[in-house]
């Protein structure tokens, strides 16, 4: 007996699946969502998981419409609702929308009478309604503009050139009723501009009597006073005496902006019923055919044009029947037919199922039956699609059973009815064996008890199932399982059991429990690293590879004296000095996106408010190439700034005061020289002249020195003006080459024209590269001067091929005071600021300065600087 039970309820719920009308059933007052077919969620786009939700939960839009009030309204009287063409606002494809529905709410009654759910049966006429909907207004647009249209006329006297019209001629003219017209040549004024020659010479055509004087065309006028656009279309004849001279020009005026306006939508109608998917066809009262669009002749596979034929060719042949005693009877009785019927291919014969309605057309007048228009879908697809869903069950039939996972039913008293075998090949148990209460012999000792309570508990609340046990295996092996359970209901709301399954969680218990013992070995590692750091003098911190502090170590805490809120995250740069942060920033974020070391100074904020300088640094921390995180060191070098700067002042102060000293000496020693030579003491003055060579050199150091403490101070000053660039190199080139007999300096010139500058600076760096190329270049003859310009920036490049520089030294050659180290280097005399002086005024100006170079081969130092450098400010 249950067992038919079952199959009657199975059979049921198949048939309310398989319906093509969209049902649903409403059970309890709360109107809970108990079944649905496809149709219905495919109307509502949702799924399957509405079932066991409310109504107004499944559909919140619904919320402010009638239809649950009318669900209610159906639940408390019983008595049943019907609605034709109904409109529906539903949330489809993620926007509100309006759709149509033929509808029935059916109460589903109890024995004794009670209502205890409702049935909703609907058939979707959005389209139709939308169709009709259009039609009307054509319809009623065309009724309209014929109802309301008035003739004008016109009469012109060609020769006397005398208009004579009414009023409503003259108002369609665009003249206003004030204004007065007597002459043709007045007539075109208000014509629109893109009509107004063709008239013209149309009108000049009508009045040769050669071309018998007939006048049609259609145009725009514009009215002068409202400015309306109208369309016109103006009709007339030409007289002519025995001459052939026209005598007399009349006609009529006709406004047709409404007919022009109804051509145009009727265009779009046509054009949406041609690109629809669905068949429409229209015929007259007795079934000839006088339309079908695109689709509908592509289904049944009619040629175009091939469409004067009567609507019984479009059906199966054993459908004739039912067209004759059915299908028009209702058509013509109610107005309306909807249905399923076979038609036919007419090429192939194929008979094609399609669901179908027809319905009467009414003249807009007298409401009278003008014929039959017909809207047919192809249930091809559909029928398809429900034959691979049947294939596609019984395959996740043959899978579950097949399924990893223990799948089992109980019934209303709990006991087990079905299990799958998976449960059997886990413990060994019969099917038999795990009917009933069976189940609870494969759980350990210790948690039989507890899951069988559970289960009670929840059997008795009616409450969805969840429990984890341990089970013993066949092999003996304990494994960790998770049942869970749903409740069933059937068509009545009565309880049935449950459906549940229950899954080996062995894996994940096990991996649950490492995972533990690693987050504990990892907090206990954080904690050293926290130890660590926080005994560490120097600030520590780490960001993420968006660039947030995330982390800081006591020292940074105890420096700002704020929260550890206030200085991660964002928060630290608002301890930067304000002259620092825009620079701070953007190297930060340079790194951030290079994955570049970060290295920078600024002053911090520290507790008492004062600004402290610090050199911060921070390294990426990679995993699979990818940034993980930053590490970062802040140390203060506050007191090396305050050093740095006590010794650019004495360095100031220090070359100042040689200065003059040094120029008194130059001066003495060149009078010194003068007057042993004039005395014949050449030897004497040999000796004065190198003293004077050597004074040279240390008011070149001086200078440098002073150089030094202007770049630190921000106090360089350059004059710019234009120059012509090359001719300034070349003076700069034929002064040092006076100054060596061993060395030919090479100028390889291109074309760079003027620049904007300072020309004593510029001077100043070609003077050094020079120097230091012959410096550096003691058992070679050539140096190579080279100039170019590209765009708006000129290269410069002095190449020598001397001892050169190794590979690790030449990111430190324009640092201060640098000079390179090894075994031939130290050979070399200077202090190491030339080549930082000149990096200094080239990056002042604009520019760049690099080198390239290889370690026995010679070196190329090269500068580039922008043409026009009158908007560009000096960098501090």
């Amino acid at each position: 007996m249950e067992n038919h039970y079952l199959q009657t309820q199975n059979i049921f719920k198949t048939l309310i699946e398989e319906s093509p009308s969209p049902v649903g059933l409403y059970v309890g007052p709360n109107l809970v969502i108990q079944l649905v077919n496809k149709a219905i969620l495919k109307v509502w786009d949702r799924d399957a998981s509405v079932i066991g939700k409310t109504f107004i939960e499944a559909l919140p839009e619904m919320e402010g419409q009638p239809f649950v009030d009318i669900l209610k309204g159906v639940y408390n009287t019983g008595i049943p609702y019907s609605a034709k063409a109904a409109r529906v606002e539903l949330f489809v494809d993620g926007k509100l929308q309006t759709f149509y529905f033929n509808f029935d709410y059916n109460p589903l009654k109890e024995d004794d009478g009670k209502v205890w759910a409702i049935l909703n049966t609907a058939d979707d006429v959005t389209e139709l309604v939308f169709t009709r909907q259009k039609l009307a207004e054509s319809e009623e647009r065309t009724r309209f503009s014929l109802e309301s249209a008035g003739l004008g006329t016109w009469d012109l006297d060609p020769v006397n050139d005398v208009v004579v019209w009414d009023a409503r001629c003259k108002e369609l003219y665009g003249f206003s009723k004030g204004e007065d017209v007597v002459s043709y040549k007045y007539v075109l004024k208000y014509i629109h501009p893109d009509d107004r020659e063709r008239i013209d010479q149309t009108v000049q055509e009508s009045l040769k009597p050669e071309l018998g004087g007939f006048y049609d065309s259609e145009f725009r006028t514009i009215g002068g006073e409202d400015n309306q656009l109208r369309w016109l279309r103006c009709k007339g004849k030409a007289y002519f005496n025995d001459e052939g001279r026209c005598i007399r020009f009349a006609g009529t005026a006709l406004d047709i902006t409404e007919e022009v306006l109804n051509r145009e939508e009727q265009r779009k109608l046509i054009t949406l019923i041609e690109h629809t998917s669905d068949f429409v066809s229209l015929s007259d009262l007795d079934g000839n055919v006088s339309f079908i669009n695109a689709a509908g002749r592509r289904m049944v596979g009619l040629p175009d044009g091939d469409i004067n034929r009567h609507n019984s060719e479009f059906i199966m042949p054993a459908e004739l029947a039912r067209l004759k005693d059915t299908i028009n009877k209702t058509l013509m009785n109610k107005g309306r037919w909807s249905g399923e019927v076979l038609y036919r291919h007419f090429e192939t014969g194929e008979a094609i199922p399609v669901s179908g309605t027809s319905m009467l057309t009414y003249d807009p007048l007298t409401n009278k039956p003008l014929g039959r228009a017909t809207i047919v879908r192809d249930l091809r697809a559909e029928i398809a699609g429900k034959q691979a869903l049947i294939k596609s069950e019984q395959l996740l039939q043959n899978i579950t059973g097949a399924s990893p996972t223990a799948l089992w039913m109980s019934d209303d008293q709990g006991l087990i009815t079905y299990a799958n075998k998976t449960w059997g090949q886990w413990t060994g148990q019969t099917y038999e064996q795990t009917l009933g209460r069976g189940w609870l012999d494969c759980l350990v000792d210790e948690d039989r008890e507890r899951a069988g309570n559970k289960f009670v508990q929840d059997l008795g609340a009616r409450a969805a199932y969840k429990v984890e046990f341990r089970i013993r295996h066949k092999n003996g092996k304990i494994h960790w399982c998770v049942a869970t359970g749903n409740p069933q209901y059937n068509a009545q709301s009565e309880f049935i059991g449950y459906v549940g399954s229950c899954t080996d969680i062995t894996e994940t218990i096990q991996k649950d429990i490492e995972l533990q013992l690693k987050n504990t070995e990892l907090k206990d590692r954080i904690s050293q690293f926290d130890f660590v750091t926080d005994f560490m003098p120097v600030q520590l911190w780490t960001a993420k590879p968006t660039g947030e502090l995330d982390y800081v170590n006591k020292p940074t805490i105890d420096f700002f004296g704020l929260p550890v809120a206030d200085i991660i995250g964002p928060e630290w740069l608002g301890n930067v000095h304000p002259e620092d942060r825009e620079g701070c920033i953007e190297r930060w974020t340079r790194s951030l996106q290079t994955g570049e070391v970060y290295q920078y100074e600024f002053r911090l904020r520290d507790r008492f408010g004062n600004y402290k300088w610090h050199l911060t640094r921070a390294l990426p921390f990679m995993t699979d190439g990818v940034i993980a995180k930053w590490f970062g060191t802040n140390t203060d070098i506050d007191e090396q700034k305050q050093m740095q700067r006590q010794k650019d002042d004495f360095l100031g102060v220090a070359s100042h005061e040689l200065k003059t000293p040094v120029t008194s000496i130059k001066a003495y020693a060149q009078v010194l020289g003068a007057m042993l030579s004039k005395e014949g003491e050449g030897k004497k003055a040999a000796m004065v002249e190198k003293m004077d060579a050597q004074l040279n050199r240390l008011t070149n150091l001086i200078g440098d020195l002073l150089d030094v403490t202007k770049i630190n101070s921000g106090r360089i000053q350059f004059n710019k003006t234009w120059f012509d660039f090359n001719a300034a190199i070349q003076d700069n080139i034929q002064d040092l080459q006076h100054t060596t007999n061993k060395h030919i300096l090479v100028m390889d010139f291109k074309e760079c024209g003027q620049m904007f500058s300072d020309k004593d600076r510029i001077g100043q760096v070609i003077t050094n590269l020079i120097t230091n190329a012959i410096k550096y270049s003691p058992h070679t003859d050539r140096i190579i001067i080279s100039t170019e310009r590209e765009n708006d920036e000129i290269t410069v490049c002095v190449q020598d091929f001397g001892i050169g520089i190794p590979e690790d030294k030449r990111g430190r050659v324009f640092e201060q005071f640098y000079r390179v180290s090894g075994s031939k280097q130290h050979t070399f005399p200077g202090l190491g600021l030339g080549l930082y002086i000149s990096n200094e005024i080239i990056r002042r100006e604009g520019g760049k300065m690099w080198v390239n170079s290889v370690e026995g081969q010679g070196s190329t130092f090269c500068f580039s600087l922008p043409i026009n450098q009158d908007t560009i400010t000096d960098t501090k």
